[in-house]
């Protein structure tokens, strides 16, 4: 029964000399390393007090010189002995003392978190765009030749073509794309572009109204931007139409080629 009180004492006194060192461990050998110096340096003091005390050195100052001349071999040789050993004992101590002394864990290394890099859809290629309005195709594309215009009374080039539609009619984006720009043209009246990407864009004019949607915002297919209007000047004197382009890679090309037929 003892026995077993005994070892249980033990392995608590150990516990807490652990707990000990891991805490203030640093202090506890710095400590421990100043007292064996300081035992050390009694220890050879005492040894060579002892050493030149039987050699008549301390009591006979001339025998310093008798012991220096006929004995310096014999002092080389026995000195270091001594103080090499215990230095190699203190070593060993020190050595164990160390071991004992829980190494401080290293923090881990955070690595910097890289930013997502933005993905841009790339746009899809359109070959077929929605009718803005139901209607008559009341005057084509006209870019190489001329057509006569009722309201200027002469022969010009259609950059379009006109789509008869009661006024008021709701005009719808022939595709999905973002709105460019909207604006009064002083010919063509309150006009929307509508950028589909790829070099693909739209252009209605003669509209009602520039309220209904914004600059720079995103339209669906089928989506209404304004209404038919009687705002384009140089088509005034025609009937009530959408006037509708399509623009490619920065030319004008015949609505009609991506139109439903």
């Amino acid at each position: 029964m003892k026995k077993s009180m005994f070892k249980t004492n033990d392995s608590v006194t150990l516990k807490k000399m652990l707990q000990l060192l891991s805490t203030k461990g640093f202090y506890i050998v710095l400590l421990f390393c100043v007292l064996i110096i300081g035992v050390t340096g009694v220890l050879v003091t005492r040894r060579n007090i002892e050493y030149f005390s039987d050699s008549g050195v301390i009591d006979d100052e001339p025998a310093v010189n008798e012991i220096a001349d006929n004995n310096l071999t014999e002092q080389n040789e026995d000195v270091p002995v001594i103080v090499q050993d215990d230095l190699d004992s203190i070593g060993t101590e020190m050595e164990k003392v160390i071991e004992l002394v829980p190494e401080k864990p290293k923090e881990p290394v955070q690595a910097e978190p890289i930013a997502p890099k933005k993905v841009v859809p790339t746009p899809k290629v359109i070959d077929k765009l929605l009718m803005p309005v139901d209607g008559e195709i009341i005057l084509d594309f006209a870019k190489d030749t001329l057509v006569y215009s009722r309201t200027l009374e002469q022969w010009s080039s259609h950059d379009g073509v006109d789509i008869k539609s009661d006024r008021g009619t709701p005009v719808k984006a022939a595709a999905d794309g973002i709105v460019e720009k909207i604006y009064n043209d002083n010919k063509l009246g309150i006009t929307i572009i509508i950028d589909h990407g790829n070099g693909l864009k739209t252009k209605y004019c003669n509209l009602s109204t520039d309220n209904m949607v914004e600059a720079e915002t995103l339209v669906k297919k089928g989506d209404t931007i304004s209404g038919i209007g009687n705002s384009a000047t140089f088509e005034i004197g025609d009937q009530s139409h959408l006037h509708f382009e399509v623009i490619k890679n920065g030319e004008n090309i015949d609505p009609m080629t991506l139109l439903p037929n």
